[in-house]
């Protein structure tokens, strides 16, 4: 069922009875919450959103340009400051994707277009480089995207017949990276252990969470160390962050570095 969206979810112990905006209503063994960061299954089930997010102090906008210039195939290029970065990439026929990460504690108005791209030119104002040819090109972007940088954490990711996966139930958030994969080994994690306790649904889900949320838990929190990479608060940590990247470059370094973000203690259950 696609354009359409959950309004309303009633466990009764034996099927949850689900209402959809544009669709009549349905009955389902079972319900799975993938609808990512601002889950209305999440919602709907466990209750407010503010409960369970924690900003990590960062927004992030991406925006797609067509016929954008400078272009560099191949390269990324960025531009950090104090509290801003800037990254550009070129796409296929001629479009480019520009990426914007800055520290920023406002609430951002998500169904207002406008108003976003407003915040967006209030707080880089100024601040030099690409950015104002950028905003120029603002009004004319093919996509536009403007969000908080948050996390999920929650102490269950299910309640009776219905059970959360990917950023719905554990966000690691843009400085962890990796949330597609994250989502995807949970759904085969899940699936396998429904399989495993012939359809228990109970043991299943307690056994999902079990062993997912310790991996994904170290993630969150090694995250929070990493907002230096994406939008320095001072001079001091610019300095730091340019020196890392530059250290980057030698490969040994670069496996030190990352060999254990990129490489996760699990096991995958056999079916």
């Amino acid at each position: 069922m696609f354009g359409d969206t959950v309004t309303a979810l009633e466990d009764d112990g034996q099927l949850v009875h689900v209402d959809f905006a544009h669709s009549k209503s349905r009955e389902f063994d079972l319900v799975f919450g993938a609808d990512g960061l601002h889950s209305k299954v999440r919602s709907l089930v466990f209750g407010l959103e503010a409960d369970f997010e924690h900003h990590v102090g960062l927004v992030v906008c991406a925006l797609e340009l067509e016929g954008y210039r400078p272009r560099n195939e191949l390269v990324a290029v960025t531009q950090t400051t104090i509290g801003v970065q800037t990254m550009r990439l070129s796409l296929h026929h001629d479009a480019t994707l520009v990426l914007f990460t800055f520290r920023d504690d406002r609430p951002i108005p998500l169904h207002d277009v406008e108003a976003r791209q407003e915040l967006l030119r209030t707080r880089l104002r100024g601040i030099g480089g690409e950015a104002p040819n950028i905003l120029e090109h603002l009004p004319r972007a093919k996509s536009f995207y403007m969000d908080r940088a948050s996390q999920i954490r929650m102490p269950t990711w299910s309640r009776g017949r219905v059970a959360l996966l990917g950023d719905a139930a554990a966000a690691p958030s843009l400085l962890a990276g990796q949330g597609s994969a994250l989502a995807m080994v949970g759904a085969y994690v899940l699936a396998a252990q429904l399989r495993r306790t012939q359809g228990n649904h109970q043991q299943a889900f307690a056994a999902y969470q079990r062993q997912l949320q310790p991996m994904i838990q170290d993630k969150q929190d090694a995250a929070l160390q990493l907002d230096i990479a994406f939008a320095p608060k001072d001079r001091k940590q610019l300095y730091m962050r340019n020196a890392t990247i530059r250290l980057m470059g030698l490969p040994f370094v670069s496996k030190l570095v990352m060999a254990r973000s990129l490489r996760d203690p699990i096991e995958l259950p056999s079916w």
